[in-house]
Formats: structure tokens, C-alpha cells, sequence
């Protein structure tokens, strides 16, 4: 019987390359990125695609914060997510298993698509610690390099017209997910600008067979996590300056492209959501966007009772060379 060690993998979020939202055909004719597969996609609540998976195989030492070695050998799986065709993400995942002491050839791998290997004598929470955010020397697995192939290409796209409506930032989600006993629950941290990670521990009757599932929380996640840094980043530089239409301008890209993407937890299994509550608890990805989204709003009011307040004025300076 094969023994599950964990899950782990890599999700970078960023703004589509385009003028204007992409439109559901348009979507699903970019992510159509493996030949003879088919693009989910759905349109309610919200418009969203993912592609098929694509393979990546890896023979590579795994990251142990011991600075044990252990060397894995498999495939990690990739894919790519269009929402509200506006933001763009590109994701991959492998459950690591136990794998002996000897590698075996690649047609036993091949059979397990998105799965790797452990050889060694490795320790489920050794890794999790070390992956990710692990430091240890020497240390090759890289689920981020087959994310940032997938999103280059992409945005690379004759699909696109490379014209973004405004600037943003991407940022890059490293996860691992250990069996533990318990309710569901994630430890997020936000590393600088870019980088995040999350911490799983999920009960075994609850740790999914399909790491897809796992990956669909994580892209969530990392796709909510990018919407209130950029959101949150236009309000910072539109609002703390004067209420006037120049401020209005700076603001019209999180009105027009962002505020109605936010729906945490739209394609998160029930078996995961959990997670997402223990997070609207500590930090409050929720009241944080609540209060940003406020924060505009006031804004905008502000901003729109003073125009109003001077137009009267206006029309009277532009009515007085005709009145003497």
C-alpha cells in the first residue's frame, strides 16, 4: 500500500495581458493548451475556465528543513485559470508518496501522473516544513518554474493584445498539506510583496485522493490574496491625496476591472471549506476587503460632492462675460 507523506505545489496569480476582459469563448480558446482535452469553464456566479492538466516530470532532491536528503522522482501536473476574464493564474501540484530506496524506471512514474516519489527515509512534517519557504542547500524542486512556463505562454498569446487596462503585480502561493488530526486548518503567511505560503493540515477522512481539489483552494486563495494587494494598493495611492476627479481617475480601474471578482470559496470542495473560515477569522481576508472596498466608496462620495460643489461656480464664471 502506498503511504501518502503529503500534498504540495505552486500557484502564481496575475492580470491578464489584455485591454479588456476576455470573453467566455475568448477564455476558453486561450486555455485550450493540450490538444485532444477540453477547457472547463461555467458562468455563474461568476465567469471562470481552467485548462487541462499538463505533465511535468521532476527527478530532483525535496527540500527537508533538517537538511535530510531525500530525492524525488515523478510528475508534477499544471494547469492554468482564467476569472472573470480578467485574472490569470497558473498552478502546479503533486502528492508525494513513500518511494523506497531505489529509483525504479520512468515508466513506473508515468503511471502516476501527479505524483512523486520520495526516496529516502523522509518525514511528512520535514518536508512540510521545508516546502515551502524551505532554505535547505541544494534543494531543486521548483513547482513555480512549470507555473511560470504556463503563464508565459499564456500571456504570451496572439489571443491577447498585450495592452493591460492598468499595472499589477504577480504574486506566487507555495503550499503543503500534511494529514493531522483536527479540523481543517491553514496557517497563511505573506512573505514581502510577492511571496505567500500556506500550511495544511487537513484529518485523513478529509485529505483528498484528487490533489486537484487541494489545488482548487489554494487558487482561491491566491487569487483573493492578489485581488486585495492590488485593490487595496489603488486605494492606498488614489485615496490618501485630495477627493477630486484625478483621484476619481486612479480609482476606476479597481471600480470597472475588480471589485466583482471577489467570491471566496466559489470552487473549494465543502470538505476544505474550513479552511477559508478559519482564514476569514485570522487575518480576515473578508473584513480587510470590506473595509478597503469602504474606503473607496467614501472616497468616490467625497470625491463627487466636491465636483458637484463647484460647478455652480463654474457656470457663473463662464456666464459673466456675457452678462455686463
Amino acid at each position: 500500500m502506498t503511504t501518502t507523506l503529503l500534498a504540495l505545489g505552486e500557484v502564481r496569480t496575475a492580470l491578464l495581458m489584455n485591454s479588456a476582459p476576455l470573453a467566455p469563448t475568448g477564455t476558453e480558446a486561450l486555455l485550450d493548451i493540450a490538444p485532444g482535452t477540453r477547457v472547463r469553464s461555467a458562468e455563474r456566479p461568476l465567469v471562470r475556465a481552467v485548462s487541462a492538466d499538463l505533465v511535468h516530470a521532476v527527478d530532483c532532491r525535496l527540500r527537508c528543513a533538517s537538511g535530510a536528503k531525500v530525492r524525488g522522482v515523478g510528475t508534477l501536473l499544471a494547469r492554468t485559470r482564467v476569472t472573470g476574464g480578467r485574472v490569470v493564474q497558473a498552478s502546479a501540484r503533486a502528492l508525494v508518496t513513500a518511494g523506497g530506496t531505489r529509483r525504479l524506471g520512468w515508466a513506473h512514474y508515468l503511471e502516476r501522473l501527479g505524483t512523486i516519489e520520495a526516496i529516502g527515509r523522509p518525514v511528512p512534517e520535514d518536508l512540510a516544513r521545508g516546502f515551502p519557504g524551505g532554505s535547505a542547500p541544494g534543494a531543486t524542486l521548483d513547482p513555480g518554474a512549470a507555473c511560470e512556463q504556463l503563464l508565459a505562454a499564456v500571456q504570451g498569446s496572439p489571443l491577447l493584445d498585450h495592452r493591460p487596462a492598468f499595472r499589477a503585480g504577480r504574486t506566487r502561493l507555495g503550499w503543503s498539506a500534511v494529514v493531522a488530526p483536527g479540523r481543517p486548518s491553514g496557517v497563511f503567511t505573506v512573505r514581502g510583496t510577492t511571496d505567500r505560503t500556506l500550511e495544511l493540515r487537513l484529518p485523513a477522512d478529509d485529505f483528498p485522493e484528487d490533489v486537484a481539489r487541494l489545488a482548487a483552494l489554494c487558487e482561491d486563495l491566491a487569487r483573493h490574496d492578489w485581488l486585495l494587494g492590488v485593490v487595496g494598493g489603488i486605494a492606498e495611492r488614489a485615496c490618501r491625496g485630495r477627493a477630486d476627479a484625478a483621484s476619481l481617475a486612479r480609482l476606476r480601474p479597481a471600480v470597472d476591472h475588480l471589485l466583482h471578482l471577489w467570491m471566496p470559496g466559489i470552487d473549494v470542495p465543502s470538505e476544505l471549506m474550513p479552511v477559508w473560515e478559519g482564514l476569514e477569522t485570522a487575518p480576515g481576508f473578508s473584513r480587510q476587503w470590506q473595509s478597503c472596498v469602504d474606503r473607496i466608496r467614501d472616497h468616490m462620495a467625497l470625491s463627487t460632492l466636491e465636483l458637484l460643489a463647484r460647478e455652480p461656480g463654474a457656470r457663473r464664471e463662464r456666464l459673466a462675460p456675457g452678462t455686463g
